[in-house]
């Protein structure tokens, strides 16, 4: 009888144990699929509040570039987490079913022992980093009040509705950028010793990988930035200005941390590297004159048995008629060289709109007006070389060769052809 009982409660206990395993397994196999639902409907709600986000900021960089590795990053965390919880479940449903039979109940309790020592552990040592993520959060949060008043007071600096003394608003952006940049690392400084870990050997480790990598590979950069911020707050360059650095002539339209931008008359835009542009000569067309105009100038060489005031009146005539020309102040000539065979003559003016394109036509429209008003007084563009003794002196006789109001601009009779134009 003895015997019998015992049997019979072994078949009990053994039921009990299987009905036991078979509600804990329906009990896990439903929080599975509900962990699966919130995740779903998480990762739902966090894209759509990216969305949302994008739209209200419009095309603002930050969001409109990342927000594909944003969804990509919530979608990442959302499934980790998701995945832990399942496997705490199923952790937690094998323990408890192992633990229902009498031949498994021992590795039933070292299993949940082992669960929750693990579990332990993580609960306290998350509980001792929180003072010190709450410091590096406080941290953080004075520096980016800090970085945002200085970036509302720079902007208005830039926008020029604020004046300092000791910044204009064209260095008032290179600024604005260095002072954040010197916020955060020293707010990066000062969190880090409250960061969990950071006095683990990976960490350490870590921070002697970042250092050698930044040592051995930004040396260029180091350099490119240094010009560029020599660039900047020299002010040789500002956006606007036409300028030629080397054989590249344009319009600036930016003038950033590691490179120039310059726009062309071509419809070409040229990027210069600053260490490129801080180690060559810069003639700058826009800096010494008025807002929105430029300098303009071409040269002619023209023989000496043309009057050099018929040349002067030429070349200001031209002037006159170019319309990208601006009329004051007025275009003047100056005489560059007297070389052996002719005279050089520089026309200067100003022009009236500082663009590339506009440029390039007032200068094209110069040109053809110079070449109309030459031809007109018959006076060829042609420099004489020398090739023999003439045989009588060529030189310029003697008249009033300064031109009156109404006067025309053509030589004397006596010369009997344009002195331009004779090959000595």
């Amino acid at each position: 009888m003895g015997a019998m009982s015992t049997a019979g409660n072994a078949a009990d206990i053994w039921w009990v144990g299987l009905a036991w395993t078979a509600a804990a397994t329906v009990l896990a196999a439903l929080l599975v699929r509900l962990l699966w639902l919130v995740q779903d409907k998480a990762v739902a709600r966090l894209r759509a509040w990216l969305v949302l986000l994008r739209r209200k900021q419009g095309h603002a960089a930050i969001v409109s570039t990342y927000v594909d590795h944003a969804n990509s990053g919530v979608q990442w965390v959302v499934t980790a987490l998701s995945w832990g919880l399942i496997v705490l479940v199923i952790d937690l449903w094998a323990s408890f079913v192992l633990q229902q039979f009498s031949w498994t109940r021992s590795w039933g309790l070292r299993s949940f022992d082992w669960l929750m020592d693990v579990l332990g552990q993580f609960f306290s040592a998350t509980l001792g980093a929180v003072p010190g993520l709450l410091t590096a959060l406080l941290i953080f949060g004075l520096a980016r009040l800090v970085s945002q008043a200085q970036c509302l007071l720079l902007e208005r600096v830039e926008r020029g509705e604020v004046r300092l003394g000791w910044l204009d608003k064209d260095t008032a952006g290179p600024t604005r950028r260095l002072a954040q940049v010197v916020v955060w690392l020293f707010a990066l400084a000062m969190a880090y010793p409250y960061l969990p870990g950071s006095n683990s050997e990976a960490f350490k480790g870590l921070s002697v990988l970042a250092g050698l990598m930044l040592s051995l590979g930004a040396s260029s950069v180091v350099g490119q930035a240094m010009s560029g911020l020599s660039l900047m707050y020299s002010r040789a360059l500002r956006v606007g200005e036409y300028v030629k650095i080397g054989d590249t002539e344009g319009t600036v339209t930016q003038v950033g941390l590691f490179a120039t931008r310059v726009q062309t008359g071509m419809g070409e835009e040229v990027i210069l590297p600053n260490s490129v542009v801080f180690g060559q000569p810069v003639r700058n067309f826009s800096r010494l004159v008025e807002d929105g105009q430029f300098v303009l100038h071409t040269a002619v060489t023209i023989g000496y048995t043309t009057p050099w005031r018929q040349v002067h009146a030429m070349l200001l005539e031209a002037a006159s008629r170019t319309p990208g020309v601006a009329a004051v102040p007025a275009p003047y000539v100056i005489q560059s060289a007297l070389s052996d065979f002719y005279v050089e003559y520089r026309l200067c003016a100003q022009g009236n709109n500082n663009a590339p394109r506009r440029r390039a036509e007032a200068l094209s429209a110069l040109h053809a007006n110079v070449q109309d008003v030459f031809n007109e007084n018959g006076v060829q563009i042609m420099s004489p070389h020398y090739l023999a003794d003439p045989p009588a002196p060529q030189v310029v006789p003697a008249g009033p060769w300064a031109p009156q109001r109404g006067e025309a601009l053509q030589p004397p009779a006596q010369r009997g052809q344009p002195g331009a134009s004779v090959g000595l």
